[in-house]
């Protein structure tokens, strides 16, 4: 039993290396796997072999070069840019928490909060319905200005296609800002309406703060996707990968001389032969190839984390296209609305909210633990709602 035990043991762990190797690969494949790495490729195996053939009066461009300054000029700017881009996509989670939490509790101000005898009575008798569309349709111009196109790429600002396509995205993200401005003016104005009502200043004073944190958090989340980390560093990154190996191509000339240098002096050495000569070859190619290779790894990872926003409707797609570290923008979003539909299904008041029959007047016996919540999408069009508001 024991021995049955252990082979159990042995053959799941396994499985799960394996299937752990493959995920990495499946990933490493996909960072790697773009136009830009195949010519990095291409350059780092003709460097390679320009300087391996290179050959005149038995002298050859062989020597073994430092790489202190690739660490210097590509490796370090790369992985300290990494890391800072990293610290900007966790700033843009607490902040995307910040929006879901504080607006959502915006909402349930509105459709739960009673006050004095019956003070709800007051209100309109759409007031809630009106309230969710006008927070889900603030959520909905939210997740499209997070997941628009990129515009703050260096091809945007130096190219004539790039700065056009920047032009035409910036008019559409101005055109959605001001519906998210105008929204905002609309919850502001909406308390305005609670207190017309008889609702106390300090529960409105409530309100409005919570109005307050949400526009703070989405600022910062529209300042996180308009700016972006240097535009130079990336650039300065980009052009050394590519130059590289046309200045470290030497020492990869050297590296196959030491290779081929016979382990004693035989007088009847009768050559290298030509098959050790290409195996030779080829292994220089492959480590040049490798070298470049993981430079533009740490690369492409920092390039597509620098919109932490996923842009694709579908999180699997995103993931698949995108990168795996970015943020779920839709799915975080689609939370959201998820939760500001739904409300309790005994509703008492004719607005829609505050505490449902079975609850008020206060029963001798608690029954919170009974209320049922339902699902309600209001259907409610833009006139009505700017005549409500």
């Amino acid at each position: 039993r024991f021995h049955c035990g252990f082979i159990s043991q042995f053959t799941d762990g396994l499985f799960t290396a394996l299937l752990n190797l493959y995920a990495s690969v499946n990933i490493y494949l996909r960072y790697l796997i773009t136009v830009e790495s195949a010519l990095c490729v291409v350059v780092s195996i003709g460097a390679t072999l320009m300087y391996s053939l290179y050959e005149v009066k038995v002298h050859r461009l062989g020597v073994n070069v430092s790489w202190a300054f690739i660490s210097f000029a590509i490796i370090f700017p790369l992985t300290n840019s990494l890391n800072e881009t990293f610290k900007r996509r966790e700033k843009a989670l607490g902040y995307l928490a910040e929006v879901k939490a504080f607006l959502l509790s915006y909402f349930m101000a509105h459709r739960d909060w009673d006050w004095g005898k019956n003070g709800r009575q007051n209100l309109p008798k759409n007031h809630v319905q009106v309230m969710r569309f006008i927070c889900c349709q603030l959520v909905c111009d939210m997740r499209d200005l997070l997941t628009a196109p990129s515009t703050s790429r260096q091809i945007h600002l130096f190219t004539k296609k790039g700065r056009q396509q920047r032009h035409r995205m910036q008019s559409i993200q101005r055109e959605i800002t001001q519906r998210i401005m105008l929204a905002f003016q609309k919850l502001s104005m909406a308390v305005e309406e609670l207190k017309y009502a008889g609702q106390p200043g300090n529960e409105s004073s409530r309100m409005r703060q919570y109005i307050t944190l949400t526009m703070k958090a989405w600022e910062n989340l529209r300042y996180i996707k308009r700016y972006r980390t240097p535009v130079a560093t990336r650039a300065f990154a980009r052009v050394y990968i590519f130059l590289h190996p046309f200045f470290w191509g030497p020492y990869y000339s050297s590296l196959i001389s030491q290779m081929l240098e016979p382990i004693e002096e035989d007088p009847i050495d009768p050559g290298v032969p030509m098959y050790t000569l290409i195996m030779v070859n080829v292994y220089a190619c492959l480590l040049s190839a490798f070298t470049s290779l993981a430079m533009m790894g740490l690369f492409n990872v920092r390039y597509r984390l620098e919109d932490p926003f996923c842009g694709d409707l579908s999180s699997e797609k995103a993931e698949s296209n995108l990168g795996a570290d970015q943020v779920q923008v839709n799915q975080e979003m689609a939370e959201l609305v998820h939760a500001m539909t739904m409300e309790f299904m005994d509703a008492k008041h004719e607005d829609g909210g505050g505490p449902p029959s079975s609850i008020w007047p206060v029963a001798k016996v608690c029954n919170v633990a009974d209320l049922e919540m339902g699902h309600r999408i209001p259907k409610i069009g833009r006139a009505s709602c700017r005549e409500r508001v």
